[in-house]
């Protein structure tokens, strides 16, 4: 595994990552709180967000954004760790038809985690089928439904969202076992999928929003092509095998051991784990309760 520093540089300055720690987690807290998703102080029933409310989350989400790489990486960490039951619960809980923006501002800030081979926490919570249950469908019903995207955010991250729960959650979350997305769903993705992409024809949208766009379309067509839930099964199966080596410093021994607090990373020995921590897990390692 790559060296993780231990210090990032801000306006021209050095600074330990243990100093910004508090800060990240903080912020991570406050976005949650400030979209309303905490579990203490949901969003009332038929209530959606003002446009005030909706500048302010996104104010948050730019300002964030624009932290060095490392306190980015920690800042997600920590909102993974700490808030993906609450937006799971959010999700679970809000109207897409009287409730838009709230829904739409829980997905765009899924999309914008990293990518979960490289976000642990992410990947622990897609993995735990007890935790995400009914998530991926929702997210994927979203899209046909209609959602408000904001940049950062757009069709393609919440397409690369789905992507991600396909690939990492369990196919038995879906109603026929095929994906985690029930099939009447992946069945009204496609074509919604294709209007999208026809409205986007000549628009100054991102290329890459639309290779994730035609990515996912393509995956659906596999996924009902093969049998069973084979396509994702050995998807996923590859992707786990990728995980499997230690992450020690350039480490490729087979992992046995695992850290006792986040079970996120994992070690060939005691060795590679006490280098670890000492060399950027100590800041990024947080208790989840999925």
């Amino acid at each position: 595994m790559p060296v993780s520093s231990n210090t990032i540089s801000f306006n021209g300055r050095e600074y330990k990552l243990s100093e910004f720690l508090p800060e990240v987690i903080t912020l991570a807290d406050e976005l949650a709180k400030n979209a309303q998703l905490k579990a203490d102080s949901p969003l009332p029933a038929d209530t959606d967000f003002s446009e005030s409310e909706q500048r302010e989350v996104q104010r948050q989400i730019r300002a964030i954004l624009i932290l060095p790489p490392e306190a980015i990486s920690i800042f997600w960490g920590a909102f993974a760790a700490h808030h993906l039951t609450d937006v799971a619960l959010s999700l679970r809980r809000l109207s897409h038809a009287t409730q838009r923006h709230a829904v739409s501002t829980a997905i765009q800030i899924l999309s914008l985690l990293p990518d979960p081979k490289e976000q642990p926490y992410f990947r622990k919570f897609l993995r735990n089928a007890a935790a995400a249950k009914g998530i991926p469908t929702i997210v994927a019903r979203a899209f046909v439904d209609g959602t408000s995207w904001k940049r950062p955010s757009g069709p393609g991250h919440h397409c690369a969202l789905i992507i991600h729960m396909l690939f990492w959650c369990d196919p038995s979350l879906g109603d026929d076992g095929k994906a985690s997305v029930d099939a009447d769903v992946r069945a009204t993705l496609v074509p919604a999928l294709e209007s999208v992409l026809e409205s986007t024809r000549g628009s100054d949208i991102e290329q890459l929003q639309i290779v994730e766009m035609e990515r996912l379309k393509g995956i659906l067509g596999a996924i009902d092509a093969m049998p069973g839930a084979h396509y994702l099964d050995s998807t996923r199966g590859y992707l786990e095998g990728q995980l499997d080596i230690c992450d020690g410093n350039m480490c490729d021994e087979d992992a046995e051991l695992s850290c006792s607090k986040c079970k996120t990373t994992r070690y060939c020995g005691k060795e590679c784990q006490s280098w670890h921590w000492k060399h950027g897990h100590k800041v990024r390692c947080f208790k989840t309760d999925y």
